[in-house]
């Protein structure tokens, strides 16, 4: 039996309270051909992920944490101090949570609700040995508590039917979108990149159309090469198509994409009530173009791509709702891998029928981009 196949039948058959058997289960894994063996942590309700938190979300609460210390002037014993504080602020991976469970399992329940270590506390909380008179003493520092332990901590209460008392922070409404087809259309700009880039840079003969580039859009970088050139081997692919996507960025800047009518109108009024981000499957540097030629970036908060972090559209939508601790979020984009990506996100997408694809399934469905303020407020209700 493996060692996190041990782990789960402990916390999910030995420790986990009653109430919750059978509706919450643990989830970790780790990306083994990743460069550091990176991975993640996650907890599910009824088949729905609830808390969810990665090797990257570690860095950058870290980071966040060290930053802060500094300004304060607090940079005694920093490294540790702000390691410490990015778990407490809900930053860890799978091997943290690791260390969080042997601590867990090796000591009294009581004494792990009051660990220093915020992931062993959370296990805790779900503990069947934490029982109600002890989750009821919790209700006034559970006030001192971070959001997301808040919120493990109402998971429980509402499990054993015991009343809310404590104020709960509001939730964060969020709407992120796809970049290609649904914010902007340079399918011709970076068809006549690339077809120009394998002219002049290489021995290729092959020339691409709108309809290519339309089927590629969309894509991870690795799919798109193996269209493109499929009699190739990998590494000469990638190498290729490296090339068409720096020419891309240096044409973009001088052959601005075309914007969908109304955008900035609809950016600005969704800005109000809602956290904006774009993710997407691009090359890194991609969206920062259009957010320099946008001309209203300030109303984003965050982006990601894959370009960036090597993992999935869906994955990168989870990092950006959880490093802007978005809590409901719909996701907009126009092709069948939009769909599977907010699905495996978690969260309702909205088709933007304006675009290129057609996806089978979506929460709603936008024909001009002027219609999603009503369609978001329809679904976010």
């Amino acid at each position: 039996m493996h060692k996190w196949t041990q782990i789960r039948q402990k916390l999910e058959q030995e420790y986990l309270a009653e109430s919750l058997r059978g509706r919450l289960t643990y989830y970790a894994v780790t990306y083994r051909e990743s460069h550091d063996r990176e991975g993640r942590f996650a907890l599910r309700l009824d088949g729905a992920e609830i808390f969810s938190s990665s090797y990257f979300d570690r860095w950058q609460a870290r980071c966040d944490a060290e930053r802060e210390m500094i300004a304060a002037g607090d940079t005694a014993d920093l490294w540790r101090r702000s390691w410490e504080q990015a778990t407490e602020n809900g930053g860890f991976d799978q091997k943290t949570f690791y260390r969080a469970f042997a601590e867990f399992d090796s000591q009294s329940v009581a004494e792990s609700l009051a660990s220093e270590n915020a992931a062993v506390r959370m296990l805790a909380l779900l503990d069947r040995r934490t029982g109600k008179r002890t989750l009821e003493k919790l209700r006034t520092p559970m006030q001192q508590a971070p959001q997301w332990l808040q919120m493990i901590y109402f998971i429980r209460l509402e499990a054993e039917h015991m009343p809310l008392s404590i104020e709960r922070k509001p939730m964060k409404k969020g709407i992120l979108f796809d970049l290609d087809g649904t914010l902007w259309d340079s399918s011709a700009e970076c068809t006549q990149a690339w077809n120009k880039c394998i002219r002049e840079q290489t021995d290729r003969t092959e020339q691409f159309t709108l309809a290519d580039m339309h089927n590629f859009m969309g894509r991870q970088m690795g799919a798109i090469a193996a269209l493109m050139f499929p009699t190739l081997p990998e590494a000469e692919r990638l190498r290729i198509l490296d090339l068409c996507t720096d020419s891309e960025h240096v044409y973009l800047r001088a052959h601005p994409a075309q914007l969908y009518a109304g955008e900035r109108s609809v950016m600005e009024t969704l800005a109000k009530d809602y956290a904006l981000g774009v993710v997407s499957n691009c090359q890194d540097g991609y969206i920062e173009i259009y957010m320099e030629q946008c001309g209203f970036q300030e109303l984003f908060c965050d982006y990601e791509s894959a370009g960036r972090t090597g993992l999935s559209k869906g994955q990168n939508i989870r990092l950006v709702m959880e490093r802007q601790g978005i809590t409901d979020c719909i996701y907009v984009g126009d092709t069948q891998g939009d769909a599977d990506a907010a699905k495996e996100a978690g969260i309702p997408f909205v088709h933007a029928a304006y675009g290129f694809g057609t996806p089978d399934a979506c929460a709603a469905a936008i024909r001009d981009i002027r219609e999603l303020p009503e369609a978001a407020a329809k679904i976010m209700k």
